[in-house]
Parts: structure tokens; C-alpha cells; sequence
């Protein structure tokens, strides 16, 4: 009896697995990693790509760059961007979301990555680091965040 029962709930759950159908995530989810590397960009580096504000992957089409800002009420400029400014690796705030050029702690705003002059702005309040995020599970509308670490 309990043979004859363990057959038929398998029979059942695997029934029932093979009728769920996962939504197609491609425009949700990017395709593939970033195949470049990134970096945080502004009037604190001189607008250089440089090591020390590589972003790296935290977390899947998660990135983080890490910068120190030593004075407070400064309003520092940035964009997110790769070696060669290049199309589409160029991000900074969204002309549909213009309230998102200055950006506020742990408020996510969308970025456009096809941008020439669309600066992110930020004025801290405490110097100290902080980290800056950008979110790629949207690929047409990355997200950046900024908190203090």
C-alpha cells in the first residue's frame, strides 16, 4: 500500500512540475554578465577610470563601487561608465526621471546609459565612504543607488 501510494505522489508532483511554465525573464533579466568592466567616475578622480573605483559584482546584475567623500555639503558629480565612455556604458541620470540627477541615501533612481552630460549628484552630510550600486536586472532601466557604508 504505501509503495502504491509513493508511486502515485510521484506520478502526481512530477505531473504537476511539467505543466508550471516559467514566464520568459529577457526582458526582466539581462541576457548574460556585463562584458566590460565599469567604473565611478567624477570630479573627485578627476573623471579617470581607475582601479580603486572598479565596480564589482555583488550579487546577480548587481554592481558596487566604493568612494570616500571628505567634505561634507560638497556637491560631487559622477557618472557610471566604462574605460571608453562607449554607448551604452555611458550612464548617468534619466531624463525621464530628472529628480534622480541628485541622488539621496538608499533612494533608487533610474540611470541612461547613452548619456554625454547627465551627471548623478551627491552631497553628503558626514564625510566617510560610501558605496554606489547599479542595478542591471532591468536592462533597459538600470537602477543606482547610493548608502554609506
Amino acid at each position: 500500500m504505501k509503495r502504491i501510494l509513493t508511486v502515485a505522489l510521484v506520478t502526481l508532483l512530477s505531473a504537476c512540475s511539467s505543466q508550471i511554465q516559467m514566464p520568459d525573464l529577457s526582458d526582466v533579466l539581462p541576457g548574460q554578465e556585463l562584458d566590460r568592466t565599469m567604473y565611478l567616475r567624477g570630479d573627485f578622480n578627476l573623471w579617470d577610470a581607475e582601479k580603486q573605483y572598479e565596480f564589482t559584482q555583488v550579487a546577480s546584475a548587481l554592481y558596487q563601487a566604493q568612494v570616500k567623500f571628505s567634505t561634507p555639503g560638497k556637491v560631487y558629480e559622477f557618472k557610471i561608465a566604462d574605460m571608453d565612455w562607449s554607448a551604452g556604458y555611458n550612464c548617468g541620470f534619466s531624463e525621464q526621471d530628472p529628480t534622480g540627477q541628485s541622488l539621496t541615501l538608499g533612494q533608487s533612481v533610474k540611470a541612461d546609459c547613452n548619456t554625454t552630460y547627465n551627471y548623478f549628484s551627491f552631497t553628503p552630510a558626514i564625510k566617510g565612504s560610501y558605496i554606489v550600486s547599479i542595478d542591471y536586472h532591468n536592462n533597459d532601466q538600470p537602477k543606482v543607488t547610493i548608502t554609506k557604508k
